[in-house]
């Protein structure tokens, strides 16, 4: 029988990936108006006072416990999150997708080779079927891979570390402190890339310069920070208190909700194809939250 905190956590996490998959089906639109950058900017500007209100809603501290360690985690995660954006500006959806969605391979690899956990063989099937899942749904082209596939890989490698380095090394950081490390390590960088942006003549969403504000952008980038400070929130609080290869398993639903938003607001349907990946990729889910946890293995000590 599924455990109350495994099924919090798979609660937490599926929710998360509902709210992400709704705002990501309107990047697009953002696009329209702005890059990436500038994007990024108004989007921390937005997310750090609702941040800050949830924190005082929650009753829960904003403040780190250990800066330094907080700090490791918001990097490894926020380049994550960077490069699969960066790599949506240089090749099709469904590779990058591909790419980011191999987190939980690296965070079943990272465990064992750096943690030293100890993951049965029925885990391990668990794991790969879901991503097997996962590029069912994607397809993605193997005649346009390029040198750049590098890039998606490396974002899902740093964010399934940096989701690892939640549990290992940040366990008494609040989940709001832990979004708000996120959420300031993007916009630190992404406002240095804007002003190096300001230099050049790019004309795409990873290379546009600053253009003027328009109240759309902004009330799309208000939306998009509303919902990221929400999800944010409660994937770090699942990494926080579960496995984290359990957790990664259940962000697989994302592509789940993301066929049901795709219906819901463009009408666009899903083929037998994807249906079945999306079938593999929630029985890939079940079978590891049922799964015993796993045997604990070295963690990572001392001071930072």
């Amino acid at each position: 029988m599924i455990g109350h905190q495994n099924l919090q956590v798979a609660v937490l996490a599926l929710a998360a990936s509902a709210i992400l998959s709704l705002i990501d089906n309107f990047v697009a639109s953002v696009g329209e108006e702005a890059g990436l950058w500038q994007f990024q900017v108004f989007r921390t500007i937005f997310a750090l006072p609702l941040l800050m209100l949830l924190g005082r809603y929650l009753g829960v501290s904003s403040r780190p416990k250990r800066l330094g360690r907080l700090a490791l985690r918001s990097a490894a995660v926020s380049a994550g999150l960077l490069l699969y954006f960066a790599s949506l500006g240089t090749m099709p959806v469904a590779q990058a997708g591909a790419g980011l969605f191999s987190a939980p391979i690296w965070v079943l690899i990272i465990s064992v080779a750096i943690f030293g956990a100890r993951i049965g063989k029925v885990h391990g099937l668990a794991v790969l079927g879901g991503f097997v899942g996962a590029l069912t749904v994607l397809r993605p082209d193997p005649e346009t891979l390029s040198l750049m596939s590098i890039l998606p890989l490396a974002a899902g490698a740093l964010y399934g570390f940096g989701m690892l380095l939640t549990r290992e090394i940040c366990p008494q950081e609040s989940p709001v402190a832990l979004a708000l490390g996120v959420f300031v390590t993007i916009g630190l960088f992404s406002l240095g890339m804007l002003f190096t942006a300001s230099f050049g003549q790019g004309e795409t969403f990873l290379t546009r310069a600053w253009t003027p504000v328009t109240p759309r952008f902004l009330w799309l980038t208000l939306f998009q920070a509303g919902g990221a400070v929400i999800a944010v929130t409660l994937i770090a609080q699942a990494y926080r208190i579960g496995r984290p290869a359990h957790v990664a398993v259940f962000e697989y639903a994302f592509l789940v909700f993301a066929a049901f938003w795709g219906v819901v607001l463009w009408g666009t349907t899903t083929d037998a194809t994807s249906w079945l990946g999306i079938s593999i990729i929630v029985a890939s889910g079940v079978v590891v939250a049922r799964l015993p946890d796993a045997r604990p293995g070295r963690a990572i000590r001392g001071r930072t």
